[in-house]
């Protein structure tokens, strides 16, 4: 729909919008053009409605669940930046926290923990390893970069990481700080607070 408007100069931001579609509506294209973009807003139609769907079907799954995962749900939306979509990749892929013994073990199983590589009696860190569940590693980065945006105390802690470390290293630690963070959280069944910035 864009590179069609694009060939007219006529592409906006805020094509998705209640205003761009007015505007797509009563813009003047060719019937061929017109055509191609009234299917593709159709079909673009049905698929919002599969995901109003199920995201209403999801929601009704996390209502009817039992008291302790009701409680696990309202626990890490306490967190600054953790919405409905990353408390439910958290719990479906971490299950039962008390199944893991250390933070070292949760931390594995995401996939963050760093290689480490020994030379000359010195360690180096290298890249993380990737291993154990990319959903929970994507959605934890991806809300690491929320954390830092609406926690200035979040933010200091980045901005220091990113002096020794690029950025994308220092978001990676950031995740890793908030995994561990999220399972403290789950275990001691206390919401978020200040002093979890340290964890």
């Amino acid at each position: 729909m864009r590179r069609i408007l694009s060939n007219y100069n006529a592409d906006r931001k805020d094509l998705f919008t209640k205003i761009g579609n007015a505007f797509l509506k009563s813009f003047a294209i060719s019937p061929a053009d017109r055509f191609a973009i009234t299917q593709m807003t159709q079909e673009l139609e049905f698929f919002q409605a599969q995901l109003r769907e199920a995201n209403q079907e999801l929601k009704a799954f996390a209502e009817a669940a039992p008291t302790r995962e009701r409680q696990s749900r309202e626990l890490l939306q306490t967190i600054p930046g953790v919405g409905f979509v990353t408390t439910e990749v958290v719990l479906a892929e971490i299950a039962d926290v008390e199944r893991f013994d250390s933070q070292k073990q949760v931390v594995a199983y995401a996939g963050l923990a760093p290689g480490q590589r020994e030379s000359a009696g010195k360690s180096k860190e290298l890249h993380i390893e990737k291993t154990g569940s990319g959903h929970l590693r994507w959605i934890l980065v991806e809300a690491a970069w929320q954390l830092v945006r609406y926690s200035p105390r979040w933010s200091a802690i980045y901005e220091q990481l990113k002096k020794r470390l690029k950025a994308k290293k220092a978001i990676v630690a950031i995740a890793r700080r908030l995994l561990t963070m999220m399972v403290a959280i789950l275990k001691t069944g206390e919401p978020y607070s200040a002093t979890h910035v340290a964890a």
